[in-house]
């Protein structure tokens, strides 16, 4: 089995817009202390490979773990965030509502559903699952260890798409706060979930960022 420890990149510059694919944001400050804190946990273990997408701030949070590891993360394109279409760079706050009656309709089953421009559940699904499998493949006949960074949403995708216990309707409950890891194994078919969604205290961003997913 290929073991992987998949983690959301960690707290970006602004907090307060929506940032899909068409926004390349950094890390903010607590960001940067968050991908350098969340690389001391891969120290010791034994990973072949660190990938993330070729986001600003997937690129930035896996790039203090390559150190830790002395291996040179790798970009994958399709893992990117999803695509936010005429909400890029909006107002959340303002806008949640458009986000929520996606989420509600996913769950029910209707996984074409999204608004103007952007990108549906079936189309995060149909660029992110060949995209993950391909290197869970890569590395499976050598019972590897591999670490890949990604973006909140695309994560929810992955996971409801490749753990066969979860399901559309478990959608809403998969966590994705910054820097948080789910370890996995992948037996060639699935993705059988070993620990999910590990954020210890000192990871977490501060009250004042509360989780708006």
């Amino acid at each position: 089995m290929t073991r992987l420890y998949l983690l959301r990149h960690a707290q970006t510059a602004d907090t307060e817009r929506f940032h899909g694919s068409e926004s390349d944001i950094g890390l903010s400050e607590w960001g940067q202390e968050q991908s350098r804190l969340v690389a001391k946990r891969f120290k010791n273990l034994p990973i072949s490979a660190v990938y993330s997408s070729s986001m600003k701030r997937a690129v930035s949070t896996a790039a203090p773990i390559g150190l830790e590891l002395g291996l040179i993360p790798q970009q994958i394109l399709a893992l990117h965030e999803r695509s936010m279409g005429a909400l890029a760079g909006a107002d959340r706050h303002a806008f949640r509502h458009v986000y929520q009656d996606a989420m509600a309709a996913w769950s029910a089953g209707d996984i074409d559903h999204t608004h103007e421009t952007a990108e549906s559940f079936r189309m995060m699904r149909d660029r992110g699952v060949p995209a993950l499998t391909t290197l869970l493949e890569k590395h499976q006949g050598k019972n590897e260890s591999i670490v890949v960074v990604s973006h909140g949403m695309l994560i929810r995708v992955l996971l409801a798409s490749l753990i066969t216990e979860m399901s559309l309707s478990n959608l809403s409950e998969i966590k994705i706060d910054n820097v948080a890891v789910n370890e996995l194994l992948w037996n060639g078919k699935s993705l059988e979930p070993v620990k999910l969604y590990d954020l210890p205290k000192e990871l977490q961003n501060p009250p004042e960022d509360k989780p708006f997913w």
